[in-house]
């Protein structure tokens, strides 16, 4: 139950002052500094003919403005030891940073100004071209970024926002970035509308409202949402397949195997799944790693999880491990004994009591910064949740009981049909 000398929602002051933009805001015991993260949409899931183009226009939001070069902007920051980065996911361009009490104006007013008015210059954009084709190259010979890529492409048809781009495709994509194009999507997808920021620290609601409101007013309204295509669903995997996608020089493999669940975040039985799955391997606790890493000596890590369950999206479940070429079949057979061990015993009253534990402990530590404090409002926010869902989250977890959570392993698991890839320098068995 939550405790209401203790809860955070009834602390959190909001606001709207202009259409299309909320900010949030938590006083701490923290003096002086104040740490904001913020979102809007216009990640990759809104890339038209190029997958690269909403990333590298978010990768240009800190090169220079209309008004400032990035050398200049970099030195209002240093000045007063502020900080503000940006980063662009699969839905939303995030920004982030700290900055003490009294420079608030001068944050945001820099963030205004890189929002609204990026300079896109063609010397800064081919620099970013030639980081991010090295950064790409250098992805390729990473065997789990390999081994994910192919699983999550073998799972979801194109076009499903959990599909991914090929590494090939993405190489070939960042040689056609062009300014024009960035400029383009920057038009349309860049404005009020999805915004919500939060501060937390020692914060003054009104002032930070006013330079809000100062600084944004004017900026375009952009009224596109989220498409949830629904016609796009996983694949059904009606037996089991491995696929080995060779990389060269590998002293170690990595293991990507399991399937589609059909439910998203917001879906009755998704934290029992989840739950389940943290039981079989969530941290070094849990089945997996005592087993398979700690009793068998196999591998240095592995974990299973679940994935893609974000915005409506039909997630999956998955078990990663990294193994030695000469293990991996021994490997292969010891994920399947646990899996279905797992799967026909289900779990254990003592272990859900432990990770009931161990997740409300984690999120709990989660919200000992002015950074985890500042997420986790956002986070919130962005999934359409009430703010009194960063108190309820523990007694959510709390009340699983063991036949919801046993029931959902046997409802979204079936360990014989699995999508299984292999990355590393092995034997192609496909």
């Amino acid at each position: 139950m939550v405790d209401s000398n203790t809860a955070l929602a009834p602390r959190v002051t909001h606001s709207s002052p202009l259409d299309g933009l909320d900010i949030y805001s938590l006083q701490t015991e923290i003096k002086d500094v104040i740490t904001y993260r913020g979102s809007f949409l216009g990640g990759s899931v809104f890339a038209k003919d190029n997958v690269l183009i909403p990333e590298m226009a978010g990768a240009m939001l800190d090169l220079g403005t209309k008004k400032r070069d990035k050398f200049e902007i970099g030195e209002a920051l240093e000045s007063v030891g502020a900080s503000l980065g940006f980063t662009t996911g699969r839905y939303r361009v995030h920004f982030s940073g700290r900055c003490l009490k009294n420079d608030i104006p001068l944050v945001i007013e820099l963030l205004a100004e890189q929002l609204a008015g990026p300079a896109y210059h063609q010397e800064d954009l081919k620099s970013l071209i030639q980081r991010r084709r090295a950064e790409l190259k250098k992805q390729k010979e990473d065997t789990r970024t390999r081994a994910v890529e192919v699983f999550l492409r073998q799972l979801y048809p194109e076009g499903h926002p959990n599909s991914i781009p090929s590494l090939d495709d993405q190489i070939v994509a960042i040689e056609k970035v062009t300014t024009e194009e960035l400029m383009s999507f920057h038009k349309d997808y860049y404005g009020l509308g999805s915004m919500n920021v939060s501060f937390v620290g020692e914060v003054d609601h009104s002032t930070i409202e006013h330079e809000i409101h100062r600084r944004f007013r004017g900026w375009k309204q952009t009224s596109f949402t989220i498409e949830q295509k629904v016609d796009l669903v996983a694949k059904t995997v009606e037996r089991a397949s491995l696929e080995t996608v060779h990389v060269p020089d590998k002293t170690s493999a990595d293991l990507v195997t399991g399937h589609g669940i059909g439910i998203h975040r917001d879906h009755k039985d998704y934290y029992s799944v989840m739950m389940s799955h943290f039981i079989l391997g969530g941290n070094f606790s849990a089945r997996l790693m005592a087993t398979i890493r700690d009793q068998e000596g196999l591998t240095y890590g592995i974990q299973s999880a679940t994935g893609g369950v974000e915005e409506g999206n039909d997630g999956y479940w998955y078990i990663w491990g990294t193994f030695g070429p000469d293990v991996l079949e021994t490997a292969k057979e010891s994920i399947s004994r646990e899996l279905c061990l797992w799967y026909e015993k289900g779990v254990t009253l003592d272990e859900l009591t432990a990770k009931q534990s161990t997740i409300a402990g984690m999120y709990k530590v989660g919200l000992d910064t002015t950074a985890g404090l500042a997420t986790r409002i956002l986070t919130t926010v962005e999934r359409g949740k009430e703010l009194s869902f960063m108190d309820e989250y523990p007694d959510i977890i709390n009340a699983l009981t063991l036949d919801q959570v046993n029931a959902a392993i046997r409802s979204y698991c079936n360990p014989d049909n699995r999508i299984t890839v292999v990355a590393g320098t092995v034997k192609n068995t496909h």
